[in-house]
């Protein structure tokens, strides 16, 4: 059953702003939410905008450790060198890079005509440099299949599970195919596949390479990655690489409490409606928070897919507004879960425009909400909750996460 419905929201509620959300595509929302919302529409809606091709996503190990042992302006130089290297290599083979690289997030597209072996014996060349040079190691995922590319983003239900496997089911060396670019490998690969069994259930047929040929005679020296910070901000990144770490640039840092929400996805069952539904759902998401953030003091960070990111000065703003958007998207039908930290964050300009944030608290929030957190529920950090006077409101909830202990309160 679709979360989204126009008539859940009131008469103009999507006649948004040109610049609303980062690289949100307004006009194809609007026209979504103006129409009759079937497949047919979806689809001519989409048809401009549809990839057929594999994609390959990478995620950094072990950062929520390292956030909270090492510098974070250190640790943004540490996970610059593995994106240079995905971007090169990945650039080497005829590929291109997708959206804005922020964090520690990487993804790059190769078409139709891209030879599977050529791209899998690339990633476990890449993979041995990374190893070789690089501190923070990441794992990948390859996914052969059809995506919808909205202004430089990619969506639909094989955009997700290739993010998903990536994020959050593969560690620091790692590479893992699916079934369908597997299957498009020759009948001599060479490549030694091993089935994950604890991902068949959810994600279907996915396999570990352990070993195979690498690629040789490919030059791979396009380390120029979309970068999503301003140029005087990249620039100080790039110097610091590699510093001792007395040497790094100490940027300026904000005390703040960090909001950050996941919404439930749409139901997957018509991947053109999904993505369109979504999207509509990513634009509520905005207005419905710049409405509660008036008097709150705090600020809209980001608003990408199902997440969105919120500061506050002070964590009772920051949990009155967590329990008044949760109360708010679930009026329209839509559940949520919710992570509440606070700490010291940097809060950066994108090139692109707009902004991003990094720090710890981000990442506990994070884990907070989609690692610990079940739909509906708000958790607060026991630092955050100790701050907004709620050491003995809701339930404690803790896990071990990324080799770091969590605890929080449950609202």
């Amino acid at each position: 059953m679709a979360k989204f419905s126009s008539e859940r929201f009131p008469p103009g509620f999507f006649d948004l702003p040109r610049d609303a959300g980062e690289r949100l595509p307004v006009a194809v929302i609007e026209r979504w939410t103006t129409s009759p919302q079937t497949r047919a529409v979806a689809r001519e809606i989409l048809a401009p905008h549809t990839l057929v091709g594999t994609i390959v996503s990478s995620d950094a190990a072990g950062l929520t450790k390292l956030t909270r042992e090492r510098p974070l302006v250190e640790i943004l130089a540490m996970i610059n060198r593995p994106k240079e290297l995905v971007h090169a290599w990945g650039k080497a083979v005829g590929g291109r890079a997708l959206g804005i690289w922020a964090a520690d997030n990487a993804q790059m597209y190769f078409g139709p005509d891209a030879s599977a072996d050529r791209v899998v014996a690339m990633l476990l060349t890449m993979l041995d440099q990374v190893k070789a040079e690089c501190e923070v190691q990441i794992g990948l995922c390859a996914h052969h299949g059809q995506f919808f590319e909205l202004a430089g983003g990619v969506y639909g239900p094989d955009a997700d599970r290739v993010e998903v496997i990536a994020e959050e089911h593969t560690e620091g060396g790692e590479l893992v195919v699916t079934d369908t670019l597997a299957g498009l490998l020759g009948g001599a690969h060479g490549f030694d596949l091993r089935p994950r069994a604890d991902l068949a259930a959810a994600f279907g047929t996915i396999l570990h390479v352990a070993g195979g040929p690498r690629l040789t005679g490919v030059t791979a020296d396009d380390i120029h990655y979309p970068a999503p910070y301003s140029a005087e901000f990249f620039a100080e990144i790039s110097r610091s690489q590699g510093r001792r770490r007395s040497l790094m640039p100490r940027p300026s840092y904000t005390e703040a409490a960090v909001v950050l929400i996941e919404r439930e996805s749409e139901d997957p069952d018509v991947p053109e409606v999904k993505v369109l539904n979504d999207l509509a759902l990513t634009a509520a998401m905005i207005r419905i928070g710049d409405q509660l953030l008036a008097d709150l003091k705090g600020e809209a960070i980001k608003n990408t897919g199902l997440l969105s990111l919120y500061t506050f000065e002070d964590c009772r703003s920051a949990v009155m507004f967590a329990e008044a958007i949760r109360t708010t998207l679930a009026q329209t039908g839509i559940r949520c879960r919710i992570g509440v930290d606070v700490g010291q964050v940097l809060v950066f300009d994108l090139g692109t425009g707009g902004r991003d944030i990094a720090g710890d608290p981000v990442n506990t929030a994070s884990k907070l909400a989609q690692d610990v957190g079940e739909l509906g529920g708000i958790y607060v950090s026991m630092r955050a909750a100790a701050k907004a006077g709620l050491t003995a409101s809701g339930t404690e909830v803790g896990a071990e996460i990324s080799g770091v202990h969590l605890a929080a309160r449950r609202l």
